[in-house]
């Protein structure tokens, strides 16, 4: 039974659910784990070398294979081979750090530290982490004026029959919804803090079914954001395994029992880093679990006469055009091919800047292109 489980049985049972995960979001998305495509492999270094046909589809089918061998023979080498491959893949295309593949490796990664004779309530704690990380620091970076902007303005289309009365969901009251919108990002953070202690452990259990839950429902009425679902499923199950019948002496034993290199490891991945990314920036947001904040800039791309007449056919295909400018909506053109968002981090726009400035006779001329932040307007 589910609510009688062994500690071993629960990280067993967790590895399962997040390689399965992976595995389904692979084949929602092919072609993000290929380098020959429409949309451009961006590497973290230029010296990294690129796969191409076939050993881009090659590791591919590799990097997918043994995850599924992995679930049934649970080998060492294997958990470790799937971590430096994807973390390989992931270099190569920044586009591959995805926060559901990033949670997923991580929390193979706090399984595998771990030598196998290792008391398994050890490596459960480095699992936990990983949960109580991605609740609490997702509430946490959501403090932030893009947010509740956006927040509100997505409940006043969907549940305020004032703003929308045809199309609402529901009616509730604007005064509600507003006060909503600044709770959330403190009801999620208390889900992660909830979890940690025996006597509300179950209620912040039903804290995240009932939030994920939601949002399935939403992804499934809105008719978007598919690659999101398995991500939710894979919480919801994971949290009743890991938590429901657990016992602690205290909620610090997560963070200060068992103390080795190995929780150090943890510990690194799930609160320094992630503290540093939200009072410094230092560390990529989507791998301090920034997820779903609003304060991430995605962009547009708008291109002068020159460079829209240079570009490939392949990428003409995506043109939009404002004030008679043909500029690219780079989400846009990054879910055709990859089916995920654009890596929302400087570098990799800058990166997509110069392989489009690429193009034109004089890549160093002013005013090729303009970046144009587009999820932020009307704030």
């Amino acid at each position: 039974m589910i609510f009688n489980l062994t500690d071993q049985q629960k990280v067993n049972y967790t590895r399962i659910i997040a390689v399965l995960a992976i595995l389904v979001l692979m084949l929602y998305a092919p072609k993000l784990w290929i380098s020959t495509k429409i949309f451009p492999v961006i590497p973290l270094f230029d010296w990294l070398p690129i796969p191409t046909n076939p050993l881009d589809y090659i590791l591919a089918i590799f990097f997918f294979g043994i995850q599924i061998v992995y679930i049934f023979q649970n080998k060492r080498w294997q958990g470790i081979t799937i971590i430096v491959l994807y973390l390989y893949l992931a270099l190569v295309d920044q586009n591959r750090l995805q926060p559901y593949f990033y949670q997923s490796i991580l929390t193979i990664l706090m399984i595998e530290i771990f030598p196998k004779k290792t008391n398994y309530k050890k490596v459960l704690y480095a699992v936990i982490l990983v949960f109580f990380a991605t609740y609490f620091w997702s509430g946490i970076q959501k403090l932030n004026h893009s947010f509740y902007v956006q927040w509100l303005s997505a409940l006043n289309k969907h549940f305020s029959c004032v703003a929308n009365s045809n199309s609402a969901l529901i009616c509730l009251p604007q005064k509600f919804l507003e006060i909503f919108t600044y709770a959330v990002p403190w009801l999620e953070a208390l889900m992660g803090v909830l979890l940690l202690f025996n006597k509300t452990r179950k209620f912040g259990i039903v804290f995240v079914l009932s939030m994920h839950g939601i949002i399935t429902f939403l992804l499934f009425y809105l008719g978007y954001g598919y690659n999101v679902v398995p991500w939710n499923i894979q919480n919801m199950f994971s949290v009743v395994i890991i938590f429901w019948t657990l016992k602690t002496t205290n909620a610090l034993a997560f963070f200060a029992e068992f103390f080795d290199k190995q929780k150090i490891v943890a510990l690194f991945f799930t609160c320094i880093l992630p503290f540093a990314n939200f009072t410094t920036g230092f560390y990529d947001n989507l791998l301090s679990f920034h997820f779903f904040t609003a304060d991430l800039n995605y962009y547009n791309i708008v291109l002068n006469d020159e460079l829209e007449d240079s570009l490939p056919e392949h990428i003409k295909a995506f043109y939009r055009y404002k004030n008679s400018s043909a500029y690219l909506n780079v989400n846009e053109w990054a879910q055709y091919d990859n089916k995920v968002l654009f890596y929302p981090e400087e570098r990799i726009i800058k990166s997509l800047d110069a392989y489009l400035r690429s193009f034109a006779k004089n890549p160093q001329e002013k005013g090729l292109t303009e970046l144009v932040i587009y999820n932020h307007e009307g704030e």
